[in-house]
This record gives C-alpha cells, structure tokens and sequence, in this order.
C-alpha cells in the first residue's frame, strides 16, 4: 500500500482512516483502490471495533480528480475505474462494524459518496456538500444514487442531483444528510466519544444487526452496481461528458 491513504489507531478497538492526497483529497484510482482493500481488510479484523473516516485536520473528500475524466473517454478504461469505484463503495458499504464519517472541509462528488456509504456522518459546521456531477456532463457513478435516496428520500435526492448545489451542514443535518453538527474543534472529539461508546457493545451483536439491517438493502445495492456500471461506460462516451469536461477545464459555462 502507498501513502494515500492513511491508517491509525487513535485507541484500543478504534482505528482512523484518512485519505493523503493534499490539497483537495482528490480521489484517483490508487485512493480508490487502497480504500477498497482497506475496507475489506478492516471488516475481518477482529482488534478493530469502530473505524472513523476522515478528521478535523484535513479536507474529507472533494470528489474525484477530474484529470482523469478524459480517460474515460476509451469505454474499456471507464469500466476499470467504475469497477474500481464500485469495489471501493461496496467494500465500505457491506461493512459489519460500524464506520463512522467525520466530515471536514469540502465534501464533494465523489466525497459525499463515501460519505453516504458510512454508518454515521458527523460533520463540522464549515463542511460543504454537494454532487455537482450533472454540471461535468455526468452523474454520480459510485453508487451515490441509490445511497442518497435510501438516506434522505426521492424528493430532495432529485433536488440535490439535479441542481448540483453546494449545501451547508446546517442544510444537510435539516434534510438527513448528516446526523450530527459540531464545531470544528469539536469534532474529533465528540467522534471518538460516540467511537467509544460503539466499542463497549459485543461485537458479535453489532455485527447480527448489521447484517439484518442491511441485507435486503445489499441485495439491491449490488444490482443497482451492475446496472449502473453499464450506464456509467455510456455517459463517458456522450457528447455531455466531453462539453462538460472541456468547459471545467477552459473555466467557461458549458454549452449543452
């Protein structure tokens, strides 16, 4: 494993997760694929209880690198980077032990994804959120689709994807998005302690209620992977995702 994503254990039972690619934590395909083998490692590691992701001290996630979006443009590469999102999501998401998300910064794209695919989203009050995909031509294609509506609704997911909007932790508390918001130099703390109190239940419990409460939902998530990974290879081979990435780039409004 590089260093591009950061493993810690602050205390016993509890370990930190941090993504490493300063400034932004932009997500390439290395992030992706470490955080994938990392979540997969974690959920059978019987010393580790709780992982938290993300910190007070650095940007959570502002989405992905957008230098590779012109790759996707051979369709045989846009399948390699979904198939290695999706290992990613779905190695978060099928997690028996909880994962909690502490939201720092800009939480963005591909960011909010991982956020959604964690058990609990605690943010600061200057974190930031938004899917500003549709505005690159695009969609989410990690799954964020299908874990925004199952969070907050069809309704307000539309109004989110749709508009691409940036919201504020106020507004994405008011709405489900995040469960809880604290000051910034709260936040650390006031994660560990809810960490800690994950970490004095039996494990095997947690893991049994895990598993009940998401299995008809993996079911579905799983199929909805598979047909989304199809849609994704289509959308990077239309003319929207090529306008949309051109304009990022030249710093201009697209033309659709």
């Amino acid at each position: 494993m590089s260093d591009a994503v950061r493993y810690s254990i602050p205390e016993t039972g509890i370990c930190r997760i941090e993504i490493n690619n300063p400034p932004l934590n932009l997500l390439t395909q290395t992030v992706r694929r470490e955080l994938g083998d990392l979540s997969a490692r974690l959920d059978q590691d019987d010393d580790t209880r709780v992982a938290v992701f993300g910190s007070a001290q650095q940007p959570f996630c502002a989405g992905a690198d957008l230098k590779e979006f012109p790759l996707r443009f051979d369709p045989a590469v846009a399948r390699t980077h979904g198939e290695n999102a999706h290992r990613m999501i779905l190695a978060l998401v099928s997690s028996r032990k909880p994962v909690i998300a502490a939201l720092h910064g800009n939480c963005i794209g591909g960011g909010l994804e991982l956020a959604l695919g964690c058990g609990f989203r605690f943010a600061s009050s200057t974190a930031k959120f938004a899917l500003p995909e549709i505005k690159r031509g695009v969609w989410p294609g990690t799954g964020g689709i299908f874990l925004l509506e199952r969070l907050i609704g069809p309704s307000r997911s539309r109004r989110l994807l749709l508009g691409g909007a940036t919201i504020t932790s106020d507004e994405a508390q008011a709405i489900g998005l995040v469960d809880v918001v604290v000051s910034p130099e709260s936040l650390d703390e006031t994660v560990l302690r809810f960490a800690r109190e994950l970490t004095a239940r039996p494990p095997s419990s947690v893991r049994t209620i895990s598993t009940l409460l998401d299995h008809q939902f993996l079911h579905a998530f799983r199929a909805h992977l598979e047909y989304e990974i199809e849609l994704f290879v289509q959308a990077y081979q239309l003319p929207a995702a090529r306008e949309g990435n051109l304009a990022f780039f030249e710093k201009r409004e697209p033309r659709w």
